[in-house]
């Protein structure tokens, strides 16, 4: 295997990692919100997107004062 796609398989993997973390402490942090049924999937799905887009955000962009707009 190449070193490129071995640490692909690296990242790929603490990618998924890290899902799991998110996902999991989402539904942590919205647990006492009268949420229920698919209120609480969506919900659920919109944090995490949120979550991301902020990761997103502070590694790849650099910061919310790097952000147009």
């Amino acid at each position: 295997m190449s070193k490129m796609k071995e640490l692909d398989s690296i990242a790929q993997g603490v990618a998924d990692h890290i899902k799991e973390i998110i996902h999991d402490t989402v539904e942590w942090q919205i647990a006492d919100q009268p949420f229920d049924g698919d209120e609480f999937n969506a919900i659920h799905s919109a944090v995490m997107k949120r979550a991301i887009e902020n990761l997103y955000i502070d590694v790849i962009i650099g910061g919310k004062e790097n952000v147009a707009g």
